[in-house]
């Protein structure tokens, strides 16, 4: 295995600042994008609170719907990190599940993937259809369909781990010390305006096309807690080795960086989970996530690259998909978190 250089990395946050610097309209717009979530927090805690969520369906709010969320918000609602129904919730604590107000077409998505011809539109969240809805993903066992399941595997492993991330029991979990980063006790998948799918291809998108695949929290807590940007892979393969999983992590890392320098630093730390000032220096954590194999790369663990005076320090999480639907992750196999 060919080793990593330190040069590489620091090209990669080299490009991605020049491409946030040549495009900085990005820096008014996810400030604004603060103010609004900010403003609305109290709403999306209220509405939240009207429904229970429902194992193994899963609650998401996106960037867009946080900060339209007035008078109601509109969740998703995921099956295996796929989609499946919109669920509005009002502030008058009345909830709705559709699987018509998408542009992704769930009703044909769900039965081609999942064999669910159930549809909702605008149904109660406690009406008969809605219930048996939740009840056939409760159910329903296995994958997607075979022909179906290309391409959706680091979804569905994205939220297994999210799942085994949340928990609260130490004996409960595989890796200690992490807690994901939500709104409002909502998952939440931080868009970005750069999208690095490919490592060797940055580009500003200057919308949602980029996404952070698990922002998270690690540490003992106060200023031993670090801010995670993690990258996940389903494959581990000489074609896609960790290094480019590793360079993507790098570049979201870096927009993040930039972001918690921007005017609207305070108010992404707080919705980051933080309490007081971003901290001067800023360490940040940049995680490549991929199944362990003999293709694991270990040279790269605990490298430090340099912004300015900030520091963005390189993890791994090599992990074990389980047969019972969890994640198994080896003592040495993680640079973060405790393994038990």
């Amino acid at each position: 295995m060919k080793e990593v250089t330190k040069n590489e990395f620091m090209q990669v946050i080299e490009e991605t600042r020049l491409l946030l610097k040549k495009n900085s309209e990005w820096r008014g717009r996810y400030a604004s994008y603060a103010e609004e979530i900010l403003r609305n927090i109290d709403t999306i805690k209220s509405v939240r609170s009207s429904f229970r969520e429902w194992s193994p369906l899963r609650v998401y709010l996106n960037i867009t719907s946080a900060k339209k969320a007035k008078d109601s918000v509109n969740f998703e609602l995921r099956y295996m990190g796929q989609t499946v129904a919109k669920l509005i919730a009002k502030r008058d604590k009345k909830c709705r599940l559709s699987t018509k107000e998408s542009k992704t077409k769930l009703e044909e998505t769900n039965l081609r993937d999942f064999e669910c011809n159930i549809r909702l539109a605008a149904s109660d969240w406690d009406s008969k259809d809605a219930a048996e809805f939740r009840r056939f993903f409760k159910n329903r066992k296995g994958a997607r369909k075979a022909d179906a399941n290309k391409g959706n595997e680091e979804h569905r492993i994205e939220s297994l781990l999210l799942t085994e991330f949340s928990k609260t029991k130490s004996k409960e979990k595989p890796l200690l010390g992490i807690q994901p980063v939500t709104i409002a006790k909502v998952r939440f998948p931080m868009a970005t305006p750069i999208s690095a799918s490919r490592h060797r291809n940055v580009k500003y998108s200057g919308s949602h096309d980029g996404h952070v695949d698990i922002l998270a929290r690690t540490g003992t807590g106060g200023k031993a807690t670090h801010l995670c940007i993690m990258e996940l892979k389903d494959e581990n393969t000489n074609n896609e080795p960790p290094k480019d999983a590793m360079e993507q992590a790098i570049a979201y890392a870096t927009f993040i960086r930039e972001l918690l320098r921007s005017d609207a630093r305070g108010k992404w730390w707080k919705l980051f989970g933080f309490r007081g000032n971003v901290p001067e220096p800023l360490e940040l954590y940049a995680v490549c996530v991929m199944p362990s194999n003999d293709n694991n790369d270990y040279s790269f663990g605990n490298m430090e690259l340099s912004i300015e005076r900030d520091i963005i320090k390189l993890h791994h999480i090599y992990y074990f998909p389980d047969e019972d639907g969890k994640i198994k992750i080896r003592p040495g196999d993680a640079t973060i978190g405790e393994v038990k």
